[in-house]
Order: C-alpha cells, then sequence, then structure tokens
C-alpha cells in the first residue's frame, strides 16, 4: 500500500469518527443530520481509497444520497421545536457507560487490527486473489431482465412517501383548510 494511499486512510478514517460523534452529541437536529451526511461521504472516500471504486459510487448515491434525502424529508414533517434534540437524545444522560462501550468496543477493533498487522495472520485464512465482477452483466439483468421490479418498488416508495406526509399533517390543519379541494 503506498504511502498515500495509507495517510488518506487513516486522515478519512479519522474525519469519520470526529463526524459519527458529532451526529452523536450535537443538539440541534440539522447539525446532527450534516454531521451524518459527512460520515456518510468518508466512509465512500474510504472505499474510493482501497480502491474499491464500485462500493464507492454506491455508497455516494444509495447512502449520501437517497437515505440523506429521506432524513430531510424526515425534518421536514417533524416539526421539533427548531431543531432541538436536546429532550430526544437517551443517551445524553448515559454518557458514562457510553463512553465505557465506545472505547471497549474500539479497543477490541483496534487491538485485533495490530495483532493481524504485526503478526501476518489473517483472520480468514489465506487470501486469494479476487477476480473483479463482470459489471456488464450486472448492468444488463438491472436494466433489461428486473426493470419492472424496480419500477414497481419505485411506485412503492412513491406511495410510502404519501402516506408519510398523510400521517404526518395534523388533522386539524386537514380539515380546516383541505376540505373540499380537489388536486
Amino acid at each position: 500500500m503506498p504511502i498515500l494511499q495509507t495517510l488518506t486512510f487513516w486522515a478519512l478514517g479519522g474525519l469519520l469518527l470526529l463526524f459519527a460523534l458529532g451526529t452523536l452529541v450535537f443538539r440541534n437536529m440539522i447539525h446532527a443530520f450534516l454531521s451524518f451526511i459527512a460520515a456518510l461521504l468518508c466512509v465512500a472516500g474510504v472505499y474510493f481509497s482501497l480502491q474499491a471504486d464500485y462500493l464507492g459510487g454506491v455508497q455516494v448515491i444509495v447512502y449520501a444520497g437517497s437515505v440523506a434525502i429521506l432524513i430531510v424529508l424526515a425534518l421536514f414533517l417533524i416539526n421539533r421545536r427548531a431543531g432541538d434534540m436536546a429532550h430526544t437524545n437517551k443517551w445524553r444522560h448515559k454518557w458514562v457507560r457510553s463512553t465505557f462501550a465506545a472505547v471497549l468496543v474500539g479497543g477490541c477493533l483496534v487491538g485485533t487490527i495490530l495483532y493481524t498487522h504485526f503478526t501476518g495472520w489473517p483472520l480468514m485464512g489465506e487470501t486469494a486473489e479476487i477476480t473483479p465482477l463482470p459489471y456488464t452483466e450486472l448492468t444488463n439483468g438491472l436494466l433489461n431482465q428486473y426493470v419492472i421490479a424496480f419500477e414497481a418498488m419505485a411506485m412503492l416508495l412513491l406511495a410510502a412517501l404519501v402516506a408519510a406526509i398523510m400521517t404526518a399533517t395534523e388533522p386539524e390543519k386537514l380539515e380546516k383548510g383541505e376540505q373540499g379541494r380537489v388536486a
């Protein structure tokens, strides 16, 4: 692994930890959300630094894109006192136990990584040469054979989105202003 790739990996890993911590610590819902999106983008950067371009692209499109849009929609639908999460954050009062658990899990991960790095012992046995996946077969299958399933999934997600909007709308507003109107 070249030195620049190693430095990029560790820098993105450190940023990922900071943004993930920011997601848990920020009291403002919008700041926590932006920190979450930055953490997802750091994960994509880690994939790109490890030369897993397909996984990085999927991470950006699916998680940092689609999931981010769904979270923004949820933030707009849930009106929480100007974005203050102080009353909804259950872990805020249990920070000692949470910190202990995080340090314990992190210590186990770092110990495992250091043990396998310095001893040269792979956890899963001998590694084989990885052959690239033929992406043409994958894309042909998705765009030809399963096109109707994807369109049905899109319609299902749209119906779920409309149901979420209808569920989140206050009944008083519907009864006062929306009665008798046809879209």
